[in-house]
């Protein structure tokens, strides 16, 4: 007597002399197939069947700093291919000392274990099963007790603030004393402005940087215009803009660190200015 067919659509093909024909399973082996099928059909085998076979992403986090006083912010994509995540994190110095700081399925990360002033390196390692995929380059992050201005963000030129009366912001830069080959770590701002200047006049626009004596004082700062040539703000001396045309002209610039200024004895700092459209004038 035939043995009966323990699921009905289980069946095996086999392939004899050009000849195609079933074969029958006993029925306690069709019997225990079923109930594999059945239990995996939930998320478990044909779950990870179905997932994409692609390696992890080996890409760096990106990092947030100055958002809040003395934390960083740190961020990644969702990964399909990735089991779990491990972020690590160095004190910045030449020869840096990893250690792992997150393990999981996050992908964001606020580190609050920081000291103000103080610069931070972190890499990303991903997982599958058990392999490892990376770590990532790695990226740098500060601890202030400062945060950003108000006036953030406009490090864009299509962000760039109007410029009337006086503004107070801050500017910072920071590099990595360890610089690993082709790797720039460095955390820099940028602050654009706009100011509209009437036909045939000119606006004058003082900028002051905290701390630093009044006079002919070399600020830390370069001013760019563009279609211009970048030059080192003078504190507290006009920089003219005029304009020689017979409409308004609306006239975008940028306020950018100096980077040899801000790195004496040690790997960055931050400083507060006041920048101000001090007066329009006629043209010389």
């Amino acid at each position: 007597m035939r043995t009966r067919v323990a699921c009905l659509g289980i069946r095996k093909l086999a392939r004899g002399r050009g000849t195609r024909f079933p074969v029958r399973l006993p029925y306690a082996a069709g019997a225990a197939l079923c109930c594999l099928l059945a239990a995996s059909c939930g998320g478990g085998l044909l779950s990870e069947l179905g997932r994409p076979l692609g390696d992890p992403s080996t890409a760096a986090p990106a990092v947030a700093s100055f958002i809040a006083e003395n934390r960083v912010e740190v961020s990644w994509p969702v990964d399909v291919n990735t089991d779990q995540f491990i972020l690590e994190r160095a004190a910045d110095a030449a020869a840096l000392s990893f250690q792992a700081v997150y393990t999981g399925t996050d992908t964001t990360y606020t580190d609050t274990q920081c000291s103000d002033q103080e610069r931070y390196l972190y890499r990303l390692t991903r997982t599958r099963g058990t392999r490892s995929f990376g770590p990532s380059e790695a990226v740098m992050g500060v601890a202030s007790s400062v945060c950003r201005d108000s006036l953030e963000p406009n490090d864009q030129e299509a962000a760039a603030t109007p410029l009337g009366s006086t503004l107070a912001a801050n500017l910072y830069y920071y590099c990595s004393l360890a610089q690993p080959a082709g790797v720039s770590l460095v955390q820099q701002d940028v602050d654009w402005y706009a100011v509209s200047v009437p036909a045939h006049r000119q606006a004058n626009i003082v900028v002051t940087q905290g701390s630093l004596a009044g006079g002919s004082v070399s600020t830390w700062m370069y001013f760019y215009l563009k279609g211009a040539n970048p030059v080192q703000i003078v504190n507290n001396q006009a920089i003219p803009l005029p304009n020689y045309a017979d409409q308004a002209v609306s006239f975008r610039f940028k306020v950018y660190p100096v980077p040899s200024s801000f790195t004496v004895g040690g790997g960055g700092s931050l400083i507060t200015y006041t920048i101000s459209l001090n007066s329009i004038t006629s043209l010389p």
